[in-house]
């Protein structure tokens, strides 16, 4: 098997909640999934497709990461209250007992902080995923026509 690489040791803040995520030190299997305005729709998909297979975030943790990069210092605030009314909206779907701190994570990438060191571009046309086991490996990045599919896959070797 080859050597994984690290996901990188960034820290960003969760919408609403301010849950701080350290992407190398997450401690579970994680699914980062990238979304840009344009592809905020895309993601449910590939969430369904884990949680069929991992019901909790204690299996496995979803955050969705928001592209900020296009976003100009000035107007990060109105995109933050996008991502804001976005997370009011699936906190109130969640089930009893689900956390929102463990089930709604949305993170803007302001500066590219975790998107460049993954090596993802753009993610305005199809999202990305990337997935990092539960020592903070890297086990891979997909932005193609099935991540559902190449998600589980990536789970599958990332849990082993």
């Amino acid at each position: 098997m080859a050597i994984q690489a690290q996901a990188p040791a960034v820290t960003l803040k969760a919408i609403g909640h301010g849950r701080q995520l350290t992407f190398n030190a997450i401690g579970v299997p994680a699914v980062l999934v990238f979304v840009a305005r344009e592809t905020s729709d895309q993601p449910g998909a590939v969430i369904g497709a884990i949680r069929d297979t991992y019901p909790t975030a204690g299996e496995v943790l979803i955050a969705s990461i928001a592209d900020g990069r296009a976003f100009p210092r000035l107007i990060r605030k109105v995109a933050e209250q996008i991502m804001k009314s976005s997370y009011n909206d699936a906190v109130k779907d969640l089930a009893p007992g689900q956390k929102p701190e463990d089930y709604v994570l949305i993170v803007p990438d302001w500066d590219g902080a975790l998107l460049t060191p993954l090596g993802i571009d753009d993610v305005s046309k199809q999202i990305a995923v990337a997935v990092i086991d539960a020592r903070g490996g890297l086990t891979g990045v997909y932005q193609g026509d099935d991540p559902q599919t190449h998600v589980l896959e990536l789970l599958e070797r990332a849990i082993g």
